[in-house]
């Protein structure tokens, strides 16, 4: 995501397929890291040209490569707070692991279609290849370090995985909040 925020900020431009080319991907790679960056509030519309938000601002300055462990709490508590942004991660983060302190791939792919199906039982209901996509990125996501497995919060463990209790950061309400912990 800090590679293409990176892009689009040098030259506010370039449209997708510009943006994914230095990754030698196409246009729809572009478009879903736009996606991304929204979900996780460093821009404030998915659309082009990209504009960080006051948090995003802050976190540019202080870790334009998304490494600290301070930006992966803040990319982590936008990506689940708001329902309305990212359903699938809300659920994920407040709901079922809560309920969960061990679950396998499927505990997590049959609790992701009881929560989404009402959208769409083509989409979501019961064998979706799309609810297989979302359960993949999430156990990437918090499982691998180029996402936000520096964070602690779940372990593989053979075939299931186990919620970690990990001390957490943030969240933070205000950039100044914010570029405080990177000063701290």
């Amino acid at each position: 995501m800090s590679g293409l925020l990176d892009q689009a900020l040098k030259d506010p431009k370039k449209k997708d397929k510009d943006l994914a080319k230095a990754f030698g991907y196409g246009a729809p790679f572009g478009q879903r890291y736009r996606s991304w960056l929204h979900k996780c509030g460093m821009i404030e519309k998915v659309g082009l040209p990209m504009t960080l938000t006051p948090m995003g601002e802050v976190i540019r300055k202080h870790d334009p490569k998304f490494e600290s462990l301070t930006t992966q709490w803040f990319l982590h508590h936008e990506l689940v707070t708001d329902p309305e942004r990212s359903e699938a991660w809300h659920f994920f983060a407040l709901e079922f692991l809560p309920e969960h302190k061990e679950f396998t791939k499927d505990d997590l792919l049959n609790g992701l279609t009881e929560k989404l199906r009402w959208h769409s039982e083509m989409h979501f209901g019961p064998g979706s290849k799309l609810n297989k996509t979302i359960l993949r990125k999430m156990i990437e996501v918090y499982t691998e370090d180029p996402g936000l497995g520096q964070l602690g919060l779940v372990e593989a463990k053979g075939d299931h995985f186990v919620r970690k209790s990990p001390k957490k950061q943030g969240p933070w309400k205000t950039p100044e909040a914010l570029a405080e912990a990177y000063a701290g």
